[in-house]
């Protein structure tokens, strides 16, 4: 099972933006750990065990295309419930180039982040040998004021802590399982007829219920 952390296993000019990444965020007060690269696609489907990635094959993650790296917030207790952190990060993500997995409605990944030439190339297409082309070395010109910056980070901030799912038809598609089962089985009621579920709870039933924690 293969799961590396290091920077120089991707392809050359993403681990260039990776690490102009991993130094504006420090620049910013943000400290960010690399928790994964490039990997295989047994460790691939680890993480879809886990909830904490999509089914295998190994696609922007795979060792073949090295397009893509997970991170975390590099304080103890903090690594993955902050906020401010993600909203902070994926400004400066998305701002050196990369498509960040935080947008993704599917299946919502935070710690993603991948080249993918601006949402141009998909799963299926590095599954077939498709790659995006060369990704720009980022440079600070013309740059967003720092008043931009954090008007962004307090929108994005704003919308993760009011996020709320009232209805079936509200949950994201990877959600509507667990949350059918759970309701069937009396594990999960609502108020008044709403679900009530946040986002982070709505993650960790998920997790839960591909762990095997909530039998048939």
């Amino acid at each position: 099972m293969l799961n590396s952390r290091d920077i120089e296993k991707l392809r050359p000019d993403v681990a260039k933006n990776c690490q102009i990444f991993l130094d504006l965020c420090e620049q910013a007060g943000y400290h960010v750990l690399i928790t994964g690269t490039v990997r295989d696609d047994e460790y691939q489907l680890e993480c879809y065990r886990k909830g904490t990635g999509g089914k295998p094959p190994a696609t922007f993650h795979s060792v073949e295309a090295g397009l893509a790296f997970d991170i975390c917030q590099n304080v103890k207790g903090k690594e993955y419930h902050d906020p401010k952190f993600w909203a902070a990060v994926s400004v400066i993500g998305k701002k050196v180039g990369f498509t960040w997995g935080g947008d993704w409605t599917d299946f919502v990944d935070k710690p993603h982040f991948q080249w993918d030439q601006h949402s141009s190339f998909h799963g299926t297409d590095i599954i077939h040998g498709h790659y995006p082309g060369k990704m720009p070395r980022y440079q600070e010109v013309n740059d967003m004021t720092e008043s931009e910056v954090m008007s962004l980070v307090t929108q994005l901030l704003d919308a993760h802590l009011e996020k709320q799912y009232q209805k079936l038809t509200d949950l994201p598609p990877w959600g509507l399982p667990t949350v059918q089962k759970l309701l069937k089985k009396g594990y999960l009621q609502g108020s008044d007829g709403s679900l009530n579920l946040s986002y982070d709870l709505l993650r960790t039933l998920v997790i839960n219920d591909r762990a095997g924690l909530y039998h048939e």
